[in-house]
């Protein structure tokens, strides 16, 4: 072989050594390859995805303020060590059974750890620090599904708000990152960033809120603008939280009872309807002379702590809330009017609030059990007794009509689906139709006399500092009896404030309780006055902090 040649063939050579050692170099500091010699792998978790919010009138938000952090969990840097201070009790256990863990994960903290060097990424908690509204917001399951109130009834809506994110790691075969690597959030689907705008407004809401915390102890208040129908605030009580059922559920305290919604015994509260009834059939100038007691058939009905209240015509009755005389009006009436005032007035049938979400009907008597001369059920019925069962949000409606010229407004609690980020409502809720409930004339003269019962009669205690109000008390039996035998009543007072052009209606309820240390007209003129101090101040622009606490 020649020289030329050989000098030739070993240029090839020198120049293949060349090339394959240039190769094994960029593969060795290739993190890619570095990465399948290692054994690398990609993880991805998922972020609990963010539910949608509901918001009050005024667009302020009561559900997603307060963050949740979840930190990322790396094998083999020391994380568990220095993640254990930062983790809630009840994840503890989760970060120890996943110490040996070959892949990151996250668990939830109670901080952003960020500036520790820990990866952070924020969440939300679903209820306020104080949360507001528990009853009719509703509550979640364990997977973080609504399962009961507004929750449930948006849940298709709020469950696809939030977009779906996940953290993105790249990872060597023990699970650490790998070099030069950093985990990144990513989206894998974007959510519809859809919430619910109700039509609570939450300085009313919290007002009522702690006064029922002072003063009722069970029961429930409602608050409806006069003009639109719309549930300004909607308590109930006894209370629950609703991160922690197991406690409500094992107390057995009637506590996730929606009390708004659930139909109970009215008494006297009902006369209204009677009233109403009275007009229309040209009964308004009927008078009884009260001696404290009637018998109609076998059975002697009395007033009232047994009062005489003398002779009394339709206003003095309403004053004093003759039981006698609403009795013997019934009895000229006849059952089929009053039923049908009832019906007019909304009793008798249930009230759609969202979607799947609605009130009980309550219970009227059956026209048959009505008929006859000197009927006993009649005579219940017409001091708002017997078979007889309405919800608060009825007698709310019912009072609202008188209050608003004899309109019956649908009540409302929902405003619409809207769009998160502008506020405007993609999809109004659209309820019931309004009706006529009565005449405006006769509006106008019941009005006059539910002020007056305030005034001069038995409701006294409902006078407000200012404004004045109308309204009617109730005490009904429930056939519910404590150890020592006596019964627990129903005791009610409904009415409108203020007394001349009322802007709102508000009802009160003590449900099957012995003697309140606070009486619900008492409670009513509360409620008046802290609607008198918030009164004009409903705009966004003044009412913009978010209500996390009371």
């Amino acid at each position: 072989m020649s020289l030329r040649r050989m000098a030739a063939l070993c240029c090839t050579f020198a120049v293949l050594a060349a090339v394959a050692l240039c190769r094994v170099y960029w593969i060795g500091t290739d993190t890619l390859y570095a990465a399948s010699a290692g054994g690398q792998s990609a993880s991805v978790t998922a972020l609990p995805q963010q539910r949608g919010n509901f918001y009050d009138n005024t667009g302020r938000p009561l559900t997603g303020t307060v963050p949740r952090w979840y930190a990322l969990c790396i094998p083999g840097d020391a994380s568990y060590a220095r993640l254990f201070p930062y983790v809630p009790f009840a994840a503890q256990a989760e970060l120890y059974e996943y110490r040996n863990s070959v892949t990151p994960f996250l668990i939830e903290v109670e901080q952003d750890l960020t500036p520790q060097g820990i990866y952070t990424y924020r969440g939300a908690e679903r209820t306020l620090p104080v949360p507001i509204a528990t009853h009719l917001l509703g509550y979640l399951n364990g997977d973080g599904v609504g399962v009961s109130g507004l929750e449930l009834a948006y849940e298709e809506v709020l469950a696809r708000s939030g977009d779906r994110l996940a953290v993105a790691c790249t990872t060597t075969a023990q699970g650490s990152l790998m070099t030069g690597t950093e985990p990144a959030l990513q989206t894998d689907a974007a959510g519809t960033a859809q919430g619910v705008q109700l039509t609570l407004n939450a300085d009313i809401q919290r007002a009522c809120e702690a006064i029922a915390d002072l003063y009722l102890p069970r029961g429930c208040i409602l608050v409806m603008d006069t003009a639109t129908g719309e549930l300004l605030a909607s308590v109930s009580r006894p209370d629950f939280d609703p991160d922690d059922l197991l406690r409500s559920m094992e107390a057995d305290d009637t506590s996730l009872i929606n009390r708004p919604l659930a139909a109970f015994s009215a008494g006297s509260v009902f006369k209204v309807v009677l009233a109403v009834a009275a007009y229309e059939a040209g009964l308004d100038w009927f008078t009884h002379d009260c001696e404290g007691w009637v018998k109609v058939g076998d059975q002697v009905f009395r007033c009232a702590e047994g009062r005489v209240h003398g002779r009394v015509n339709l206003r003095s009755a309403l004053e004093q809330s003759c039981n006698c005389y609403f009795i013997e009006l019934g009895q000229h009436l006849g059952g089929a009017q009053i039923l049908a005032a009832a019906r007019r007035l909304g009793f008798g049938s249930p009230t759609a609030l969202a979607p799947g979400m609605k009130s009980e009907e309550g219970t009227l008597p059956d026209p048959a059990t009505l008929g006859g001369a000197q009927n006993g059920q009649l005579a219940m019925l017409s001091f708002g007794q017997g078979a007889l069962t309405v919800t608060p949000l009825q007698i709310t409606a019912m009072m609202n009509a008188v209050a608003d010229g004899g309109i019956l407004r649908a009540p409302r609690v929902v405003r619409g689906i809207v769009d998160s980020e502008t506020g405007q409502c993609v999809e109004p809720f659209v309820a019931a139709e309004d009706s006529a409930a009565c005449s405006p004339d006769i509006a106008r003269v019941l009005r006059s006399m539910l002020i007056d019962v305030v005034e001069e009669g038995i409701g006294r205690e409902a006078r407000p500092a200012s404004g004045g109000a109308g309204g009617k008390t109730g005490t009904a039996q429930t056939g519910q009896f404590d150890a020592a035998g006596v019964e627990r009543l129903n005791y009610w007072f409904s009415g409108f404030w203020p007394a001349e052009d009322p802007a709102y209606t508000i009802t009160v309820l003590q449900d099957a309780t012995l003697e309140p240390e606070t009486s619900s007209a008492a409670i009513f003129a509360r409620v008046a006055d802290a609607l008198c101090a918030f009164d004009g101040n409903f705009t966004r622009e003044t009412t913009m902090a978010t209500p996390e606490t009371s």
